[in-house]
């Protein structure tokens, strides 16, 4: 072999050997490149999923922690009370109280006052009625002399305007935002006329005649001012008829024929009252059971018309009805021996919320946002939207009205003093 050939031979040597590291190099760091790529994707996915736990988890316990407190706060029992602070009130002769902003209006022959939850007088009104009569809606308040002639306006502030009426004042309602609605008689005609809250009287008028349309026995303005409910008894051939009827006094109700939105006849029954508990939802207590209305968004193009909603009737005697914003409530007799009431809960639509006896011998009932309330002269009986039974005693003085400050502050009225009340 020459020397030319034994280089050569070399050479492919080298180049032999150097595919053979180079193919094992290849070998080698495929995997390894392989494995590092997984272990990559591993530690992104490990530190994704750290980082939703650390956000998730205190949510959760968050979350839980809220619930556990609501739940608590809805079941608990309270067993005794903490007088705070006891004020004295003006003394006066045949006073009588209703809930009113934040604390009570007090209002008799000589007068009205405002006195709020921290038992402070607001405001105090003088004035001269023999059979006052008052509404209140949210922050607005009218006081009125029934078979009198003199109406009287209020906001929190005090009073914002008064009206002297020609003809006799027999009913009178406000809206949420000052609008007055009375009932005005003259012999067998009555007149429904509507002030705003200065006492201006707005060029609104509804004329009823007992031989007509009926005799007005109960009426209702919406929040808003906008629309009226109205329970009107008639005769028809020989009988007495009842109907309610509602109004809408908005830009579409120029549309309608008198402003009259909708009427529906009661059959079998009378309604002795009516309640808007919002803009668009409304309810007719009836000698037997409760009915349920809704109002639709009434539009220039086609207005509609009120339609009825649910209905109820009992063969019990119902004995008291109260409601506000969100529920309605009915009282029946017992239907058993156990329990000698059963109270019937709706919600502004209808449903029934809440149905159980009690034998409580109350005077008072009413709804807070934090519960139900019966009460008579000397104790209070306080149920959760639940059915459970909250309080059941004294709460250390007569008892004129109660008013919910919280789940477990009251205010109570009564004896010429107003006090804070805790419950523990």
């Amino acid at each position: 072999m020459t020397d030319q050939e034994r280089e050569r031979e070399k050479k492919k040597s080298r180049l032999r050997s150097r595919m053979l590291v180079t193919g094992q190099d290849d070998m080698e760091t495929g995997p390894l490149q392989a494995e590092d790529e997984d272990g990559y994707r591993g530690r992104l996915i490990r530190h994704r999923i750290k980082k939703i736990l650390l956000i998730a988890v205190p949510l959760i316990l968050i979350a839980g922690c809220v619930l556990y407190l609501y739940y608590s706060s809805q079941n608990k029992v309270y067993t005794e009370y903490e007088v705070a602070w006891t004020k004295d009130l003006p003394e006066n002769e045949f006073s009588t109280y209703l809930e009113y902003a934040s604390g009570v209006l007090k209002f008799g022959r000589d007068g009205a006052s405002y006195v709020n939850a921290s038992g402070d007088t607001v405001w105090t009104q003088a004035y001269e009625m023999r059979s006052p009569i008052a509404a209140v809606n949210g922050s607005y308040a009218v006081v009125a002399d029934q078979e009198g002639n003199s109406i009287y306006i209020f906001d929190e502030t005090g009073c914002q305007g008064s009206v002297n009426t020609t003809l006799t004042v027999t009913s009178v309602t406000i809206a949420g935002q000052g609008m007055v609605a009375a009932v005005l008689e003259e012999g067998d005609v009555s007149y429904i006329n509507f002030f705003d809250r200065t006492g201006a009287r707005l060029d609104i008028e509804i004329r009823l005649w007992m031989g007509g349309q009926g005799y007005p026995v109960s009426l209702a303005l919406s929040p808003s001012g906008t629309q009226l409910m109205m329970s009107c008894i008639y005769a028809d051939a020989g009988s007495m008829q009842n109907n309610i009827a509602f109004y809408n006094f908005s830009e579409v109700g120029e549309l309608l024929d008198q402003r009259l939105a909708g009427a529906f006849p009661i059959s079998s029954t009378v309604c002795p009252q009516v309640a808007f508990l919002s803009d668009n939802r409304a309810c007719a207590f009836l000698d037997n059971g409760v009915a349920f209305y809704t109002m639709e968004e009434l539009s220039a193009s086609e207005p509609l018309l009120p339609e009825q909603g649910p209905s109820y009737t009992f063969e019990e005697e119902i004995r008291s009805v109260f409601y506000n914003d969100s529920y309605v409530g009915l009282i029946t007799e017992g239907s058993g021996q156990e329990y000698p009431y059963t109270l019937h809960v709706y919600n502004a639509s209808g449903e029934v919320v809440q149905e159980f006896g009690f034998d409580f011998d109350y005077s008072q009932a009413q709804f807070s946002d934090y519960g139900i309330c019966f009460y008579n002269q000397t104790e209070l009986c306080m149920y959760g939207y639940n059915g459970v039974l909250r309080y059941r005693g004294d709460l250390g003085g007569t008892l004129g009205i109660v008013v919910h400050l919280s789940q477990s502050r009251l205010l109570r009225v009564g004896d010429q003093t107003i006090s804070e009340v805790t419950l523990r």
